[in-house]
């Protein structure tokens, strides 16, 4: 069910995209031949990623695991009316900034937190981790686990569906800003 509703939200968006006229650049610190722009111009066209309070991307900073799941909130279209919880993880109080977001990827099994009732928002997401997050959000957690489990089964299945991004990471290097728009972009391919 959540598979087939992902693929809905997918086409949906993609037919909102096809509609626009071509996206002129947002962000004065991404070059438009860098690889990333495109994905970086979509996100933030959709609403699904933005930029920083001094106008910049910040391409080569690194996102936290709290941001992440505003972007997969976001993919989802879930951003609204969120309900805050200062119960869900011991680390994430009702009042942070996060914490709706944290606690709608968590209703909807998407993450888990750490397994010590700690979720860090505030830690640099790593790629074995949004990956993960990507995968359940697209509804193949089932083929992630037939292929292995966490981290190895979810990355295969995230490169088996382009949903990896086109760069080399270790499962549990930091993710920056760039990176973690080419790999929500692929969501949309």
């Amino acid at each position: 069910m959540k598979r087939i509703l992902g693929l809905m939200l997918v086409c949906a968006l993609m037919g909102g995209l096809l509609m626009q006229p071509a996206l002129a650049a947002s962000f004065p610190d991404v070059d438009d031949a860098a690889g990333y722009a495109e994905a970086v111009e979509v996100l933030f066209s959709m609403g699904i990623m933005q930029g920083e309070p001094d106008g910049n991307f910040h391409p080569n900073g690194k996102v936290t695991r709290g941001q992440m799941a505003a972007i997969i909130c976001r993919v989802l279209g879930e951003q609204n009316n969120l309900i805050s919880d200062g119960t869900q993880f011991t680390d994430v109080a009702a009042n942070h900034w996060a914490n709706g977001y944290v606690v709608k990827v968590a209703s909807l099994g998407i993450v888990n937190g750490y397994g010590d009732g700690t979720f860090g928002p505030e830690n640099t997401v790593t790629y074995a981790q949004a990956l993960t997050m990507i995968v359940r959000t697209m509804g193949l957690e089932e083929n992630a686990i037939s292929a292995g489990g966490y981290p190895d089964g979810y990355i295969k299945v995230a490169v088996e569906n382009g949903l990896a991004g086109k760069f080399n990471a270790a499962q549990n290097e930091p993710l920056t800003r760039w990176q973690v728009a080419e790999i929500v972009f692929g969501i949309f391919q």
